[in-house]
């Protein structure tokens, strides 16, 4: 069984490698899971799953652009170098999951839950949208995250060191979480901005 980890998160990947696997060659029907499949090209762009399994399964430079995801759960995945610019996961349970390399901009997450370690490494998250999720077990690593936003979201154990904060939005959200020394500096600043706090000379 192979882990990878992503800071202190350790994730279990599919059992077998890509080659190993047959490739997705049609949408499935409304919950029929994919399970042991590579999903590649833009076979999910502008598709919608609902209520089904992913599992075990790589997406490889798949197009899921203005997906929807509905009440699934992404077990035991790993996508690289995916676009998933305007998708929407509604209800999405991860567990194991890794995203590499992803586009997620414009991405918006609502009711996610980590039931697993996942991890977001080397990503583009600008402008997506967090509400009302968990991401107690999610691992951020490299990823870029201005315009993000949290709105109503766990944090508790969820770590963003090794990422640029500058431009998330939802500071106060990131209660319990883990970031960096060198991203104190930029947290306070968002705190200043969210809470429209001023900051003044000291009076003489």
């Amino acid at each position: 069984m192979q882990i990878r980890t992503v800071h202190e998160v350790k994730i279990t990947l599919p059992g077998d490698e890509p080659d190993d696997l047959d490739v997705l060659d049609r949408l499935p029907r409304e919950g029929e899971p994919i399970t042991e499949q590579v999903v590649t090209g833009d076979l999910l762009a502008r598709a919608s799953l609902t209520s089904t399994t992913i599992a075990r399964s790589w997406l490889t430079s798949a197009d899921l652009g203005s997906a929807t995801l509905s009440n699934v759960t992404l077990e035991r995945c790993v996508l690289t170098g995916c676009t998933l610019i305007g998708a929407r996961f509604d209800t999405v349970t991860f567990k194991n999951v890794i995203f590499e390399n992803c586009r997620l901009d414009y991405t918006t997450f609502h009711q996610v839950k980590t039931a697993g370690p996942v991890g977001f490494v080397g990503c583009s998250l600008a402008e997506a949208t967090f509400t009302a999720s968990s991401l107690t077990a999610a691992a951020f690593d490299g990823c870029k995250l201005s315009g993000l936003t949290f709105d109503g979201c766990d944090l508790r154990g969820a770590d963003l060191r090794g990422n640029d904060l500058t431009g998330l939005t939802g500071a106060t959200a990131l209660r319990g979480a883990t970031i960096g020394q060198s991203q104190v500096a930029a947290l306070a600043e968002l705190l200043l901005d969210e809470l429209s706090i001023t900051v003044a000379a000291d009076p003489r």
